[in-house]
């Protein structure tokens, strides 16, 4: 009887077969689905290109709860959202949790599979609910938390658009004026052979040296980004960066206090849901961006299991803020932790959107004034000579 090993081909496996007439028709059939499962067309394949937006995550598991609330099947509930989803690549993603489900296994470890979709904190938190068997309140209770992340981190953006966009517009203008409305103007200096100011000369050299090197500014803008991004591949080079947002004059204030409801916010969430301290701090390190952050709650980890309190965990120079370890201390000695860490959350988002508002008030005139400063030196540099030059032609 032929063996079979796990780097055997499944042609090989019919081919064999055929030879040596020793393979029951049954394992021919198994060979062919799984020669059929492995050939992904390219329909299937374009497919899984794409992305899955925050939005539809907690939809997909506030419906879900709803439905399993009800005494729907996962099995079953997990199926009728797929159909529902008109994202492809969700779909693709939920066909292979419905196959794993399938198989037996549960609902959390087929959802671990897919870690940008469905991240660590996720995954333990439903992982909670089917050892409590109180799987709908836990992912109730997950779509809250992930609602309220979201709305979170959409207030902040939202609050820096309006500067993005008076930004857009500058460096639009900046890029009109150097390329298309500057040439044309500096050619009648040119052509009237008259004098000209030494702001406008060097106006002059620097507008042709755009237009003479306009694909060479382009490709080193470029290649200065792509750099940075494959730098910051590198861990060392990420925290560099972090570190750098967090010394900026008050943009280091609003990182510090948006890490810090962050991480209330996951830790509260783990730490309601029945894990233990140390877990729960493992899975919020993960799921946080900021580098330094990370690296300190790693830190927080180790001095814990060599038998430190919460509290007594943190470094002497800690970027979480005094009072956040104040009040850890706080709940640990009277028993509130929850409480204590659901506060803080809410407090130190409130921080967050205030701040917002108030660096928003400051640049949205600043730039507003660098803007003015930009049109008053043209004005000085090319509309001030042509009318003084107009002025002299007329006078002759």
């Amino acid at each position: 009887m032929a063996t079979l090993s796990l780097e055997t081909k499944p042609s090989d496996i019919i081919k064999k077969a055929s030879e040596e007439q020793f393979v029951s028709d049954d394992l021919k059939r198994q060979a062919l689905t799984k020669i059929k499962k492995n050939k992904k067309s390219f329909i299937q394949r374009l497919n899984e290109i794409g992305t899955i937006s925050p939005r539809e995550i907690v939809e997909f598991t506030r419906h879900l709860s709803v439905m399993l609330s009800a005494g729907v099947t996962i099995f079953e509930a997990v199926k009728f959202l797929r159909n529902q989803s008109k994202n492809k690549v969700f779909q693709s993603r939920l066909d292979s949790i419905i196959e794993s489900l399938n198989n037996g296994q549960s609902l959390s470890t087929a959802m671990h599979r897919f870690p940008k979709i469905f991240p660590e904190i996720y995954v333990n938190i439903i992982r909670v609910g089917e050892q409590a068997g109180s799987l709908p309140e836990t992912m109730n209770d997950l779509a809250d938390h992930l609602e309220d992340n979201e709305k979170f981190r959409s207030k902040v953006k939202g609050a820096l658009i309006y500067p993005k966009i008076i930004l857009f517009v500058m460096l639009t203008f900046i890029f009109v004026l150097v390329l298309f409305v500057i040439p044309r103007i500096l050619t009648i200096f040119k052509s009237l052979g008259a004098e000209i100011p030494l702001t406008t000369r060097i106006l002059i050299k620097i507008t042709e040296f755009v237009n003479e090197h306009l694909m060479l500014i382009f490709a080193v803008i470029f290649g200065v980004i792509a750099t940075f991004i494959i730098l910051l591949r590198n861990p060392k080079i990420k925290k560099l960066r972090d570190l750098l947002y967090i010394k900026v004059p008050m943009i280091g204030h609003i990182v510090l206090n948006y890490n810090t409801a962050q991480v209330s916010q996951h830790f509260g969430t783990l730490f309601a849901s029945g894990i233990t301290i140390i877990r729960c701090l493992e899975i919020t390190g993960s799921v946080m961006a900021n580098k330094v952050f990370q690296d300190e709650i790693r830190y927080m980890v180790n001095r814990i299991r060599s038998g430190m309190s919460l509290s007594q965990s943190f470094p002497e120079q800690s970027y979480f803020p005094p009072m956040f370890v104040k009040l850890i201390n706080v709940g640990e000695r009277t028993g509130k932790l929850p409480q204590v860490i659901e506060y803080m959350k809410n407090y130190y988002k409130g921080l967050v959107d205030n701040d917002v508002k108030n660096i928003t008030t400051i640049i949205e005139p600043l730039i507003m004034v660098i803007l003015g400063l930009l049109i008053a030196g043209l004005v000085v540099t090319v509309i001030g000579p042509i009318y003084q030059l107009i002025s002299n032609i007329s006078a002759k």
